[in-house]
């Protein structure tokens, strides 16, 4: 019960601006979680598709490998049945297919970094105006003390929530960096093993 109070008397202390800090912390863990989960279950979906793309197109050519791979769940599989799907320029296409893929990966990312810069920021806001009060008091005879008190303690607190909020959106920014790619670089792999398909069945690319 002591804990529950002091949490609530520091939260006090902190000033409104703790509650759009509290806002930011729940976004950027709201949008690394969601990356994360989307760039694993991609990772898994398209586990060893890379080799697996030539076997197919070995077996049933371009046409029978964009079948097999249009009825299978993931990313990378719908991006490899897309472009073979298209006679003629079937490797520009998987690139096209695979920039898009990338910028769909990405979209939360650049979100989540914006988040994570906006959190020190507002505890940078918070002590401006956390500073503002000790000068107040410091003019106003009799009441310095209390005064200088409550704003440092202000611009002390939002500083400091600030700096917590923003370190694991720093370290999720570098690990989901991490898993991105990992995915381009099976998105590469994939391109090479469908041109190497196609040189070798004579296909047009």
């Amino acid at each position: 019960m002591a804990m529950l109070e002091q949490a609530i008397e520091y939260w006090r202390a902190g000033g409104p601006l703790l509650i759009p800090i509290a806002l930011v912390c729940f976004g950027i863990w709201l949008y690394f979680l969601k990356s994360r989960s989307e760039m694993l279950k991609t990772l898994r979906a398209s586990e060893g598709i890379e080799e697996e793309v030539l076997e197919r197109m070995r077996e049933g050519g371009p046409a029978g490998a964009a079948e097999y791979y249009g009825g299978q769940s993931g990313l990378l599989a719908r991006a490899v049945a897309a472009a073979l799907a298209v006679p003629g320029r079937r490797v520009a296409a998987f690139r096209e297919c695979e920039q898009g893929c990338l910028r769909f990966l990405r979209r939360d990312l650049v979100v989540l970094a914006g988040l994570t810069a906006a959190a020190p920021l507002l505890g940078l806001l918070g002590t401006v105006r956390g500073m503002v009060a000790p000068f107040n008091g410091v003019a106003a005879a009799g009441q310095a003390a209390e005064h200088v008190a409550a704003g440092i303690s202000q611009a002390l607190i939002t500083t400091q929530v600030g700096l917590v909020v923003a370190i694991p959106g720093v370290f999720g920014i570098a690990r989901l960096q991490r898993l991105l790619e990992m995915i381009r670089v099976r998105l590469t792999a994939c391109r090479i093993h469908i041109k190497l398909g196609l040189d070798n069945s004579g296909a047009l690319r």
